[in-house]
């Protein structure tokens, strides 16, 4: 918007400044409106956008909550595991201390053949076990079979006794020998 600079000129020109300032003022004023209705237009646009982003901030805002409580678990769950394995490496030292030099005597010691005989004998352990449960009743009898079989020792030493004592059994002996001899 222009203003009228007075002249030393004629009133002419002085009525003309100011006509034409007013004819600027008009268009001015009578544009206002529309500029006005434009500015309101891009306000308004630009509270959307604000609101959009206000929007997307919130969920933005949500999600690093949801992850810095999901974080908060996860060093809370850390913690306590790392408690656990303190605990259990504390109760486990001693025996490493212990077993570790007893397992390097081992692994030192022991040959490629003694392993695949071991792998051989594991291998074998299931047949094993069936026939041990077949044994295990006959072992079990063994304590009151004993000293029946102590009693049987010493007739049979009785019989041999009353046997070499019989005359003649010496030819009887010598001539069954032969006879084993022979086959």
């Amino acid at each position: 918007m222009r203003l009228p600079v007075p002249s030393v000129g004629t009133a002419l020109s002085l009525v003309r400044a100011t006509v034409s300032w007013s004819m600027d003022t008009v268009a001015l004023v009578a544009a206002m409106p529309s500029r006005i209705d434009d500015l309101f237009g891009r306000l308004d646009a630009l509270l959307t956008s604000v609101e959009e982003i206000t929007a997307r901030a919130g969920e933005v805002i949500d999600a690093a909550a949801r992850t810095t409580d999901d974080a908060a678990e996860v060093v809370v769950g850390a913690g306590d595991a790392s408690a656990r394995a303190q605990s259990m490496i504390a109760e486990l030292q001693p025996i490493a201390d212990r077993g570790i030099p007893l397992g390097r005597r081992f692994v030192d010691n022991f040959s490629e053949q003694e392993l695949d005989a071991s792998i051989r004998m594991v291998d074998q352990l299931p047949e094993l076990m069936e026939r041990m449960e077949a044994i295990m009743p006959i072992l079990a009898t063994m304590d009151t079979v004993a000293p029946e079989i102590h009693q049987l020792l010493e007739v049979t030493k009785d019989v041999r006794k009353a046997v070499i004592g019989i005359p003649g059994f010496k030819f009887f002996r010598n001539r069954g020998e032969e006879k084993l001899e022979d086959i």
